[in-house]
């Protein structure tokens, strides 16, 4: 009645249009601050309205529900390990996927994935190694460090992050898994030249073939000063699940100050959330809505 009201007044039909449409924006926060139990949220889901995170390494095999403004609603624990938690996502059922793969000194000889059933509290394990993989060092052919996942037609993508040293040649490897429980060599699929980032999180829109991927990068200007950068890679135009094949296009999302985004979901057809951690500086992780 009230926009109809407006619609009788000159000059109000734009207004009265955009209060309707809700000014193409969602009605949330644009940033918060998470809980503190979330102060190194690596992953990150949104299902049904609510946002399903997790923590890094440090953290046991929790699950953290919050709703839409960072309110933490519940906590789950897996019946599972929790040696370093990298990143989660949801398949088609709603099935959770959480990667215990993380491996920055590249230490371990197997890596593991745990599905999660939300409705039973039931969890099932599917462990694996890559090609090569013996635990001999980061820097040794096989023993890859990961902190992106995806999940698609009942198959894992995972995107490995490089070690960022100056002698690095910065590539992206993408493997292969089924989606279901048993034990694995990951299948080699494809690889990416990235110069300076490496890849901390991802997020997959399997209607539009849209791959979307956090990265960043670190060094010390002059030798000391702390200074780093954070960006969103788009990739589209791609070929069946060959991810790194397609087009590639970047955006900033931060710069100058070191911040470590590792978490990154799709909400809607507009608009990404993506996650940073806790620093020195910052005393809580943030999450923020970002334009895809």
């Amino acid at each position: 009645m009230y926009a109809k009201r407006l619609l009788t007044r000159p000059g109000t039909c734009a207004l009265a249009l955009l209060l309707l449409l809700g000014c193409g924006a969602p009605d949330l926060p644009r940033k918060f601050a998470l809980p503190d139990r979330l102060n190194e949220a690596s992953g990150l889901v949104i299902e049904a309205g609510q946002m399903i995170w997790h923590n890094d390494s440090g953290d046991g095999p929790f699950i953290y529900t919050t709703d839409m403004a960072g309110e933490l609603l519940s906590v789950d624990t897996l019946d599972a390990r929790a040696v370093d938690y990298e990143d989660i996502c949801a398949d088609e059922e709603g099935l959770l996927y959480v990667g215990d793969f993380g491996n920055n000194r590249g230490r371990r000889k197997d890596v593991a994935i745990y599905r999660y059933n939300r409705e039973t509290g039931h969890t099932d394990s599917l462990t694996f190694t890559y090609p090569g993989q013996d635990g001999g060092g980061i820097t040794t052919p096989g023993n890859y460090n990961c902190e992106a996942m995806v999940v698609a037609d009942g198959s894992l993508h995972l995107f490995t992050k490089d070690v960022l040293l100056d002698e690095r040649p910065f590539y992206i490897h993408h493997f292969r898994l089924p989606a279901r429980p048993g034990t694995y060599v990951a299948e080699h699929v494809d690889s990416l030249y990235l110069p300076r980032r490496v890849i901390t999180g991802a997020a997959l829109d399997r209607e539009r073939r849209e791959l979307y991927l956090v990265a960043y990068n670190f060094r010390n200007l002059l030798g000391f000063l702390p200074s780093g950068a954070a960006s969103l890679i788009t990739i589209t135009d791609y070929e069946g699940d060959h991810f790194l094949g397609g087009r590639v296009k970047r955006k900033n999302l931060a710069w100058a100050v070191p911040t470590q985004h590792e978490a990154i979901a799709i909400y809607d057809d507009d608009y990404l959330y993506i996650a940073a951690e806790a620093t020195r500086v910052r005393r809580h992780a943030i999450a923020r809505r970002i334009r895809r």
